[in-house]
């Protein structure tokens, strides 16, 4: 009878005691995070590894910086200029003789004019003459830019008709045209025959005389060319007796 107790008490605490060691194994909280704290845990977003360039894409990328980064500069062309022409010596100019007079200027004959300056522009013309008409305003343009720079223009009036050797007549036709530069009076025409050698003489018929009496300059016509040409000889004598 006893024994039957012992053996119902002895099971009794047995049942209590592994019933205590299963209640401490639910009940008992983990040392990790439970379910609502990792819930409410902060996140971490992992970050990208970076992506190392392929020796292609560096290269590529290289050659995209230098052209953009490298300006090439456009080679500039070389202009040679070519020295002009020297301006020929065309002969000794003759002096002007038997003249009926001069108009316009105080001096009594070429050597006088020349000895003044260093140009002397001649043109032989007369008043009636159309070509020659058109002539003067280059010779005005030319003569007011460097008459104070040693150049004189001297204008060899022959005339071709008996109304244009009449002395008053030439005056008045001076100054109507606007000639204020010096004027020969060729009227027997000795002068113009004399400069221009053989049988036809020109009106109009221009020269450039240097210091030196050479003749730089024999053109005739009225050629707009012409007188350009006659200025831009003019400048070029210029600045070489500068020189």
């Amino acid at each position: 009878m006893k024994s039957s107790v012992s053996r119902s008490v002895a099971t009794g605490v047995l049942l209590v005691g592994v019933a205590l060691i299963v209640w401490t194994a639910v009940d008992e909280p983990d040392d990790g995070l439970g379910v609502t704290e990792a819930a409410n845990a902060p996140t971490t977003t992992p970050q990208a590894e970076p992506i190392e360039a392929s020796p292609t894409t560096a290269a590529v990328e290289a050659t995209t910086l230098e052209t953009a980064t490298t300006t090439t500069a456009t080679p500039v062309p070389t202009t040679t200029t070519e020295a002009p022409e020297p301006i020929p010596v065309l002969g000794t100019a003759f002096t002007l003789s038997k003249l009926d007079g001069w108009l316009n200027t105080g001096a009594t004959s070429l050597e006088e004019i020349r000895a003044d300056n260093e140009i002397t522009v001649v043109q032989f013309w007369t008043f009636g003459c159309r070509n020659c008409k058109k002539t003067l305003d280059a010779l005005a343009q030319l003569h007011a830019d460097f008459r104070d720079r040693g150049v004189e223009v001297v204008g060899v009036h022959s005339p071709e008709f008996g109304y244009e050797a009449n002395v008053d007549n030439i005056i008045e036709a001076a100054a109507e045209l606007g000639v204020v530069w010096p004027i020969a009076l060729d009227t027997t025409k000795y002068n113009f025959h004399v400069w221009q050698e053989g049988p036809t003489g020109y009106w109009p018929r221009v020269y450039i005389i240097d210091s030196d009496n050479q003749i730089r300059f024999d053109r005739r016509g009225d050629g707009a060319h012409t007188y350009r040409e006659l200025y831009a000889t003019v400048e070029r004598l210029l600045a070489q007796e500068s020189a």
